[in-house]
This record gives structure tokens, C-alpha cells and sequence, in this order.
């Protein structure tokens, strides 16, 4: 049987008005993540993501690149936006695939929002808050919007999970979650786990009993497999002290920003504990004004506001999830000090992302909380309202316009914003790919990550282009330290300041050793070899190794 809440008619679907209130918001919304995020293509992971989705489905470009051939862990990004790739630029494909996934949050926010925070246009105030709050305030690294990856669609899906969660649909809420982890397994395993907590508390009146739920739970399962198949089989008959060290890798050398916070530089750490602590604190006062108005609401409740209950069982279950999130936060943080001298056993649990979650659960409840609060002060016409509102509506506010004209101030793709000339890397590229072939090899400088983008053609290795199977990932590690690192004076490993500086004669060595065809590095200091092309900026040197070995 549904429960009362599941059976209750949605608003929304009877009354003309609210439906083209309610489409109003999501093209506002929608506009909210343009200006955002708006940015030239590629955006930071794009490059990294559609060139993969392009050599999935046409397996001949990029042929023998290490990053493009590695084990596929995006299935159905790629199945859903990667077929694209074979009849558009990688550009154009980016910005439909934009312009999906902004439109699907943009839907998917509107209706969590309007579950949560009953007033009208409340959900272009709460969204514009979330991404302000979780761009300025994260710990580990997360982000919701921006340039179109697996994860912007599996978002979608926990936000649609989210609004039925709130509405006491328990039924959908799997199905959804699992369509999420299809996307991005991470992301839809956490929301999973933390929905489960949820509805473990909750009242067997408000919600399904399991066994009436376990069908939708399989059913959620079974949606997520072409996620979490491929996750499985990254370290798949790999033996176990690769596997291991392919953890390590990716943990405490590739990504500990991401995964393993506490071994940052003291100063970085600091900072993303101090804009974290601030949201934390937001929280937590919050979270007791919102139960001291629960508890009044018991005392004295509002006949005349039959939206005022809902809103708050809404509001109430975004906490808890929130709270949920927070512990496997903490769980994270307590594994990591607690396996500190023992990075194998730390990596192995740790690459599982702990920290994501919060980053995206607490500014999601805190912009409702804030949104919520005004709203009130505004039903109960107190002096404080007009200022609340311009209070919580000047933060975003300020956040969108710096992104707005430090895009102007510097309008470079984001992905090219570690290029110090991105018009002269983008002639560099042209040339590439105008004057070469597909089966020559660059070496590229380390910190470049739209060489094959622009130019179509396969990089011996960069720091972006890390691959996510066990043994490409050994690989990526050697070929990183050989091409860029070196050992100092006291034992330490350095890297270069660029490919220039190391020399003719190692870079040499390096395209005999690699079969590198050309190598792409700043203008000086001069390398001689023969010279290519060259520009303001950049210069092309073609090698003339005397064998090229195979490359592994």
C-alpha cells in the first residue's frame, strides 16, 4: 500500500499556473549555471573526458595514446553523449552536452527545491546560494556544475532522488539513485547509502516496509551495474601488489586533494578547514533554529499554512542526509589518521572518496535552511525580512558577478588556463595537427591538457591524463617521474620547470627511449634540434631517434 504521503496529488500537475511558474524557475536556474559556467570550451575535465568518449567509439583516433587506450570506467557518459563525437567537433559536442546536463539539474533542482522550500521562486535563490556555497566552502575538492562530465548527470538523478525522498515516494527514490550510480558510481553509491539512513528513520507509518521496497531496490541495483561493472573491472585479475600500489598512486600521489586531505601542505589544509568550518558552523546554527521551529510548530501549529508541515518534513530529511554524509566524512578522516603509517591499507579504502559527499550535501541544505528562514520572516511580516532576503540573495549574487568578470578579464577554455599563452598553445596545436601525422608521438609539457583536443594527436603523458585501471596506471607513475621528475642533491624527487630546461641531450634520450616523434616546450631556453615550428611562446623540435622502442 502507499502511504498517505506517496498518494497525495501533486500540485504542480493541476494548476496551469504553477506549471509555467515552475518552467519559469528552471529556465532561471538554468541561466544561473550559463553565467556560471558559461566558459569557453574545454572546461577543466572536458578534455579529458570527451576525448576518451571519442576514441570509445572510434577506437582509430588516438590509437596507442596510454590515457585513450585504458580500461573505460564511463560507460554510459559515453554511451549517452560520446556518439556525438562522430559527427561534431569535440567542442560542439561539450557545449549540447552542457546544455543537457545544466537543463536536467536545472529541472532536477527546481523540483528537490520546491519540495523543501514551499514559495514561489524560492528555487532560483536556493540554487544560485548551492553553487556559490559549494564553490567557495568545499573541502575536498567537489563541484555540481560546470563542464560536462559522468558526474553533472548522476547529480541530476540524487537530486531527483532527494525531491522524492521528500515528498515520502520511497519507491522511486532507488531506481533514481541507481540511474545516478550508473553515471558516476561514487556518487550514486554515497546518496544510496545515505537514503538508507534516512528512511531507516523514519516511521514504518511514513514509510515502506522492506520487503514492499525490495523489489525497487533490485531494481535500483540492477540499473546501477553499468556503473559499477566497470568500476569492478579496473582492478580485475590484477595481481594484488599491483593493485596496491596502483592505489597508492592514485590516493596519495594523483589525487590527495580529493581523497586524502590530511596529507596536504599545512597551509592548503588550514585553508580548506577554515572555508569548510565556516559552512560546518552555518550548519549547525541552522540546523537548531530549524528544530526550535519544528518544536514551536508542534506547540502551535498553523492551520492556515498546510504547506508549512511538508516544507518541514522536506527540510528535516535534507539534514538528515546531510548528517549522513558527515559521517562518512568523518569515517574518512578517522581511517586516514588511523592507517597514517600504513599507506597500503589507508589507499585501499580511501580511494572510495569519503570527503565528496559533504562538499555537496551541506551547501544543498544550508541554501534551503537559509532560503527557508527568509521565507518565514517574510510569511510573518517582520521587520528583518526585506534585509534577510537582500542578505542571502547578495553572497550568490557577488559570487556569479566575479566569475563573470574574471572570465572577462581572462576568457581562455578553463582547461587552458594553466598555459600561460593559450592563443599561442592553440597555434601550436593547429600546426600539429595540420603538418603531422596520426601516428607521430609528442611530448608535451606536463601541465598541458588539450594537446589532443586541439590538435588529434597522441601525448606520451601529462598530469591530467591519469588512466584509472590498475596497470595503466603504473605506467602513467613511470612515465610521469622519468619524462618530468628528477632526483636532487638529497635523495628527494624534483620535477622540472619545463621540458626546455632539461636539455638537448636527456630529451634525446627520452624520444629514443619513448619513440617520440616531436616535443613541445617553451621558447627557451633552445633545445637544438631541428626546429618545426615555433611562435612567441612555444617551439616544436622534431626528433631523429635511431631506434624507437615500443612503448608499453
Amino acid at each position: 500500500m502507499q502511504t498517505a504521503s506517496e498518494s497525495k496529488i501533486d500540485p504542480h500537475r493541476r494548476d496551469p499556473e504553477r506549471g509555467l511558474q515552475r518552467w519559469l524557475e528552471v529556465g532561471l536556474i538554468f541561466a544561473v549555471f550559463f553565467i556560471l559556467s558559461g566558459a569557453p570550451a574545454p572546461h577543466i575535465n572536458e578534455a579529458h573526458y570527451l576525448t576518451k568518449a571519442k576514441h570509445y567509439w572510434n577506437p582509430a583516433w588516438g590509437a596507442g595514446d596510454l590515457f585513450l587506450d585504458s580500461a573505460d570506467a564511463h560507460l554510459p557518459f559515453f554511451w549517452s553523449i560520446g556518439w556525438l563525437c562522430n559527427w561534431f567537433s569535440l567542442a560542439f559536442v561539450a557545449w549540447i552536452a552542457r546544455l543537457v546536463a545544466w537543463l536536467l539539474l536545472a529541472i532536477s533542482w527546481q523540483r528537490l527545491s520546491s519540495r523543501v522550500v514551499v514559495a514561489p521562486y524560492a528555487s532560483i535563490l536556493t540554487a544560485t546560494l548551492f553553487v556559490a556555497l559549494i564553490a567557495n566552502h568545499n573541502f575536498a575538492g567537489e563541484w555540481v556544475v560546470g563542464g560536462v562530465e559522468g558526474k553533472c548527470f548522476a547529480y541530476a538523478f540524487v537530486f531527483w532522488g532527494l525531491a522524492a525522498i521528500a515528498d515520502s515516494r520511497w519507491r522511486i527514490v532507488w531506481p533514481l539513485l541507481g540511474l545516478a550510480s550508473a553515471f558516476h558510481v561514487i556518487v550514486g553509491g554515497w546518496s544510496t547509502i545515505c537514503a538508507l539512513t534516512i528512511w531507516l528513520r523514519q516511521s514504518r507509518a511514513d514509510s515502506p516496509r522492506l520487503e514492499a521496497m525490495l523489489p525497487w531496490l533490485l531494481l535500483g541495483g540492477l540499473l546501477a551495474l553499468p556503473g559499477i561493472l566497470p568500476a569492478i573491472q579496473l582492478t580485475a585479475e590484477v595481481p594484488a601488489a599491483v593493485s596496491t600500489e596502483a592505489n597508492q598512486i592514485y590516493v596519495f600521489h594523483r589525487l590527495p586533494h580529493h581523497l586524502a586531505p590530511l596529507t596536504l601542505p599545512s597551509d592548503e589544509l588550514a585553508e580548506r578547514a577554515i572555508r569548510f568550518g565556516i559552512l560546518l558552523l552555518g550548519f549547525c546554527a541552522l540546523g537548531f533554529l530549524f528544530q526550535k521551529a519544528q518544536r514551536s510548530a508542534l506547540v502551535s501549529p498553523k492551520p492556515d499554512s498546510p504547506e508549512h508541515v511538508d516544507q518541514n518534513v522536506g527540510l528535516a530529511r535534507m539534514f538528515q542526509f546531510a548528517e549522513a554524509s558527515l559521517i562518512l566524512f568523518l569515517l574518512g578522516a578517522i581511517w586516514e589518521l588511523a592507517t597514517w603509517n600504513h599507506p597500503p591499507l589507508a589507499a585501499k579504502l580511501l580511494k572510495f572518496y569519503w570527503f565528496r559527499l559533504a562538499d555537496v550535501a551541506l551547501p544543498l541544505v544550508v541554501s534551503f535552511a537559509i532560503v527557508w528562514q527568509v521565507y518565514r520572516l517574510i510569511r510573518s511580516h517582520s521587520k528583518w525580512a526585506t534585509l534577510a532576503l537582500l542578505l542571502a540573495a547578495a553572497y550568490p549574487g557577488w559570487h556569479l558577478y566575479t566569475v563573470s568578470a574574471a572570465r572577462w578579464d581572462w576568457p581562455a577554455a578553463p582547461a587552458d588556463r594553466r598555459i600561460r599563452n593559450p592563443l599561442a598553445w592553440k597555434e601550436v596545436c593547429e600546426w600539429a595537427r595540420q603538418n603531422t601525422t596520426t601516428n607521430d608521438l609528442f611530448l608535451v609539457p606536463r601541465k598541458s591538457s588539450t594537446f589532443k583536443w586541439y590538435a588529434g594527436r597522441n601525448d606520451l603523458v601529462t598530469w591530467k591524463d591519469v588512466p584509472q585501471d590498475a596497470n595503466s596506471l603504473l605506467i602513467w607513475r613511470d612515465r610521469y617521474q622519468n619524462v618530468f621528475a628528477y632526483t636532487d642533491q638529497f635523495g628527494e624527487r624534483q620535477l622540472y620547470y619545463s621540458l626546455a630546461e632539461q636539455g638537448t641531450e636527456r630529451i634525446q634520450k627520452l624520444a629514443e627511449k619513448y619513440g617520440v616523434d616531436y616535443v613541445v616546450t617553451k621558447e627557451y631556453p633552445p633545445l637544438f634540434l631541428p626546429v618545426a615550428f615555433t611562435n612567441e611562446s612555444f617551439t616544436i623540435y622534431a626528433t631523429s631517434p635511431t631506434s624507437k622502442a615500443s612503448i608499453p
